[in-house]
């Protein structure tokens, strides 16, 4: 019979796959819109439409405190690295191919590792280390050698948006011990919604009639957002879970989803390099999780 330890990590691990899934649903559609669309904006109604879901599901399990907090300085850590990691990644999609772009946010587990043991104050033990580090060479068969017509801003912003991740995940993961993920989730998208549409009218100007009128396009927005719930409530529960060291060669699962969406919807071409540094990170995904059940 499985131990209770051992139970979270298996359903930490079910919640993060659905992140990541849906995670490359939002990509698919973000980067269907961004020729019609600024990123900021994209952004902004991404945050707005990702509000209705949340409430709800928090008032109907928390009732009048549903926007309780208690560790309050977690909360705004995790709020503007989330911020920022999600600008990031929206960037670099915009930039680069998808199935690049994954490959490069793959150096997140390496920061998670690091920044658990240092923030988080988690045991990361040597092979589970050298598993993650294995992961990371797979990384590095998938990148070089670069082409020289490859997007510099879309590399340099793919790394930043790994950078803030990890911080996000974080303090996510601390927030998981003393607050409900739902109510974290609804103070880090409204945030988003007030930062998101001051930078939209920064940029651009701001008129949400205007942007609104395509009725096309509200179809692919609202749906953005409606993803973009049930993809905040996956990433947090993940985190309630299991630890962020734990969880991080699980976030290697991203490269085969990134490199089939952009094959399937967007024409990417596949490498053998491709090929075999995903092979590699997959073997390091697996035996980390292979001594993950021994250890439990």
């Amino acid at each position: 019979m499985l131990n209770s330890n051992q139970k979270n990590n298996k359903l930490g691990a079910l919640y993060l796959i659905g992140e990541i899934s849906t995670t490359f649903l939002l990509a698919s559609i973000v980067k269907t819109l961004q020729p019609d669309f600024s990123i900021f904006l994209i952004l902004f109604f991404r945050y707005l439409f990702c509000l209705p879901l949340l409430f709800a599901y928090a008032i109907y399990t928390r009732g009048p405190d549903f926007l309780k907090i208690k560790n309050i300085r977690g909360l705004v850590l995790r709020t503007g690295f989330g911020f920022m990691g999600l600008i990031t990644w929206f960037l670099a999609i915009s930039k680069i191919d998808i199935s690049l772009a994954t490959a490069l946010l793959m150096t997140m587990p390496i920061f998670i590792t690091a920044l658990s043991v240092v923030i988080a104050k988690e045991h990361v033990g040597l092979k589970r280390l050298a598993s993650v580090l294995l992961g990371f060479i797979g990384v590095l068969v998938l990148l070089f050698p670069i082409a020289p017509e490859l997007n510099l801003w879309g590399v340099v912003f793919a790394l930043l948006g790994a950078l803030f991740a990890a911080l996000m995940f974080v303090y996510l993961r601390i927030l998981g011990r003393s607050d409900p993920s739902v109510t974290t989730a609804i103070w880090y998208n409204s945030t988003g919604v007030i930062l998101a549409g001051v930078l939209t009218y920064i940029v651009s100007g701001f008129d949400p009639i205007m942007n609104l009128a395509n009725s096309n396009s509200i179809y692919f927005l609202v749906a953005l957002g409606v993803v973009a719930s049930f993809q905040q409530f996956f990433l947090a529960q993940s985190h309630v879970h299991a630890e962020a060291s734990t969880l991080a060669p699980l976030h290697y699962l991203s490269i085969p989803f990134g490199v089939g969406v952009g094959i399937l919807l967007f024409g990417e071409i596949i490498t053998m390099k491709f090929l075999i540094g995903t092979a590699i990170i997959i073997a390091s995904t697996y035996y980390i999780f292979l001594r993950e059940q021994l250890e439990s």
